[in-house]
């Protein structure tokens, strides 16, 4: 079994939000500089998260402001999409960046949808339904009210997000690539692993699924500004209880258990001091140039194919932040 789309070029990206932190920036224009300035500066990829924004849309921004980067949304929440719906509109994006598109799929978090009243169910028989749904639209094999959907003038590749390892089998039989978030190195080459053993199983082409991996970076010279900052960045996954879990099988049980309940009496100062240095250095890039380049090689040697900068501001505005990681590690890509 071949790939079922195009794969991403192995270089690093960014992760551009118009939400940082729950505030909107100044806007959508000021949200497209950022990206033309990441695409000038050569990174291969610009990735949208989904909060208070549609990441859709804002990938059709972006598509129409630049002309060689890659675009992928980082993640279009399922739930919030009925999927034939999702393949139409990832189809209009597509043409417009002209193969440069990559629908990036998940599932989100149980208490975000059940803020919007939404019920989880199984999660990933939903994710296996949508990825059905919309695959079916993508080789123009789905007909509703007597009319077939286009297919893409352009391959559109589809990535998973992928927390839990049975989300990485998943990804291994039906998806072109995995976007991790906030692993540890070895937790990413489990998650690698357990992709690839079931892509091999199946006859997939060695390398079929893309390895990408996100890492937020608390960028400072100063180490214990640094260490501050991504405290308080950090405490807010920490009370998702995907990422708790995470935090709790990887060695940080303690913390994890003191995060959670420092969230549930919506104590945000407790929450961020249970974040220790240990844990923040474990899945994220902490501190100085130097110091987080060093962490990085971790990842490129457990196997990231195209490593995603999650930019977090430390004592400044959110694009100064990114600004600061394209100098930084542009001279990596």
């Amino acid at each position: 079994m071949k790939g079922y789309g195009v794969a991403l070029s192995p270089r690093s990206g960014i992760s551009l939000t118009t939400s940082p932190g729950g505030s909107p920036i100044t806007g959508t224009a000021a949200f497209v500089q950022l990206s033309r300035e990441t695409e000038d500066a050569g990174f291969g990829g610009v990735f949208i998260p989904e909060s208070l924004n549609d990441a859709l849309m804002c990938s059709l921004a972006v598509a129409n402001a630049t002309k060689q980067i890659n675009i992928g949304t980082w993640i279009v929440n399922i739930y919030l999409r009925e999927p034939a719906l999702c393949a139409v509109a990832a189809e209009m994006v597509q043409e417009v960046a002209q193969g440069r598109f990559i629908l990036g799929l998940g599932v989100s978090h149980r208490p975000a949808l059940e803020a919007r009243g939404i019920e989880m169910g199984n999660a990933r028989v939903r994710l296996r339904r949508d990825t059905d749904v919309i695959r079916k639209a993508f080789r123009g094999e789905l007909e509703m009210f007597g009319m077939k959907f286009p297919s893409p003038s352009h391959p559109i590749p589809i990535y998973f997000a992928a927390l839990a390892l049975e989300t990485s089998k998943l990804g291994g039989e039906l998806a072109d690539g995995l976007m991790l978030y906030m692993c540890t190195p070895e937790r990413m080459r489990k998650s690698i692993d357990a992709a690839n053993t079931v892509a091999r199983d199946l006859g997939r082409a060695p390398g079929s699924v893309t390895m990408t991996c996100g890492v937020p970076v608390f960028l400072h010279e100063d180490l214990k500004v640094a260490y501050e900052a991504a405290r308080r960045g950090l405490a807010f996954y920490g009370a998702l209880p995907f990422y708790n879990r995470i935090f709790s099988k990887n060695g940080f049980a303690e913390p994890a258990a003191r995060i959670i309940e420092a969230a549930r009496r919506r104590d945000s100062e407790a929450m961020a001091a249970a974040v220790t240095n240990e844990l923040a250095d474990a899945v994220a890039l902490v501190g100085p140039q130097s110091r987080c380049i060093e962490r990085l090689q971790l990842y490129r040697e457990q196997g990231a194919d195209v490593l995603i900068f999650a930019p977090n501001p430390v004592n400044e505005d959110y694009a100064s932040s990114v600004r600061r990681i394209h100098k930084a590690f542009a001279k990596l890509n």
